[in-house]
């Protein structure tokens, strides 16, 4: 059954600043916002139950998307999009220390290494499988131009994928790279294919369930990172690698590869209006695995400090009526880099003023009327950011535990509305 939910979903629009650079007109970094209409349709879900997305830097987005599948389990996943055709974001292999030596290092490690040697990295996430005593990947390694790994002796049908030199895109097995060695800028080691030509190829039926990791590839050359969180019910179930194969078809892969998971799955992207990457998902293990080799997402404009946009907090959240809900707003320049506010003209609206009021420090007081709303902050007569913010009776109620995977025993009373938990104001003797 092919799954295209609506009115579970939360709405939202896109909050983007448009300014006037070199006489064009380009759109800005967005602050994140909740759901719209939604843009998936899951093959395997009974139902969506929230989509939130994030516009880390121009040209690139990163998508949360939570589903329950058809047996009623819970699924978190990540993605990570961006189309070289825009030239915002280009990839780079991440490597310990940012250099060209073989060993462990984390994803945060390796990221900050290159952020320390000058690059903009505004994301990254785990790459190939490798030797966990000696950090050898099991595939080649290619570094700004330069192969500092070659296809390990005892797996010469590893696959791969890397951008070219042109930022666009390659991927295929060893036959396929050493014809195009000369023309590859970045690239890293790929498990197995798992989708070719539009059409799921993976061979793995295996039943386990675990946390999956995968690149996709569109027909328009556009590029995809799958990060689905898994061994965390109940908030995310994880997935087998053949329903990896068909979420990343069900996302528009014609093109997708399987990453390395479990333990080592790890996403950190930078939150706009702040400066340092944070974790995304919840890596299995409890804590972040030392890898081989990541993917990091560089962002081409370079920061300028002049005002564009505002993130506004807290984002995608629910409320029990009659709540009071303080919006926080951090500026945000045209590269989506932290930047002071205006200290004059900024002023706070609600769409419908039916839900309530706000006042000019960004305080909504919600006057119980159900629904949703979005907050404004606008700037000289255009909204700069915005969030929405939805009001609900809870629909169901749990003593003892969880969704945050986090949680212990003694988190008291969970509330949700259709899945999507609720934050409580009041005593529910009092609904």
């Amino acid at each position: 059954m092919n799954i295209r939910t609506k009115s579970k979903a939360k709405k939202g629009i896109v909050c983007a600043a448009v300014l006037c650079l070199a006489a064009l007109q380009v759109t800005s970094a967005s602050p994140v916002q909740a759901l719209g209409a939604p843009d998936i349709s899951i093959s395997t879900a009974s139902s969506l139950v929230d989509e939130i997305k994030t516009t880390i830097a121009y040209g690139l987005t990163q998508k949360e998307f939570i589903y329950t599948d058809q047996a009623g389990k819970r699924l978190t996943c990540f993605t990570m999009e961006y189309n070289p055709q825009q030239a915002g974001v280009t990839l780079a292999a991440g490597t310990p220390h940012d250099g060209t030596k073989i060993g462990l290092a984390t994803v945060r490690d390796q990221a900050s290494a290159a952020v320390q040697n000058g690059k903009q990295v505004v994301a990254a996430i785990n790459a190939d499988m490798y030797n966990m005593s000696t950090g050898d990947p099991w595939g080649v390694v290619v570094k700004d131009g330069a192969e500092i790994h070659s296809y390990a002796p005892v797996r010469t049908w590893w696959k791969f994928f890397g951008v070219k030199k042109d930022g666009y895109p390659i991927y295929g097995d060893r036959q396929t790279y050493e014809a195009n060695k000369g023309n590859i800028q970045q690239a890293l080691g790929i498990h197995s294919i798992l989708v070719d030509g539009g059409i799921v190829v993976n061979t793995d039926l295996t039943a386990t369930l675990a946390p999956r990791n995968a690149v996709g590839v569109r027909s328009d050359n556009s590029v995809f990172f799958l990060l689905a969180d898994g061994r965390k019910d109940p908030y995310s179930h994880g997935l087998t690698l053949q329903q990896t194969a068909q979420l990343m078809k069900d996302l528009g892969a014609v093109w997708a590869g399987n990453l390395d998971g479990g333990g080592s799955s790890t996403l950190m992207t930078r939150t706009p209006g702040e400066t340092a990457l944070t974790v995304k998902n919840h890596p299995s293990d409890g804590w972040e695995r030392a890898v081989a080799n990541s993917w990091l997402f560089l962002a081409n404009p370079k920061p300028d400090g002049v005002f564009v946009s505002a993130a506004l907090t807290p984002y995608d959240k629910t409320y029990s009526p009659k709540s009071i809900v303080p919006i926080t707003a951090k500026g945000l320049d045209f590269s989506g880099a932290p930047t002071a506010l205006p200290k004059s003209g900024l002023s706070w609206a609600l769409s419908d003023f039916s839900f309530g009021s706000i006042d000019q420090n960004g305080v909504f007081s919600s006057n119980g009327q159900e629904g949703q709303v979005q907050v404004q902050l606008w700037y000289n007569g255009r909204i700069v950011g915005s969030t929405y913010v939805e009001i609900a009776t809870p629909d169901n109620y749990v003593s003892v535990g969880t969704v945050s995977p986090n949680a212990g025993k003694d988190a008291g009373l969970t509330a949700t509305y259709q899945g999507r938990e609720v934050i409580l104001t009041m005593n529910k003797s009092n609904w």
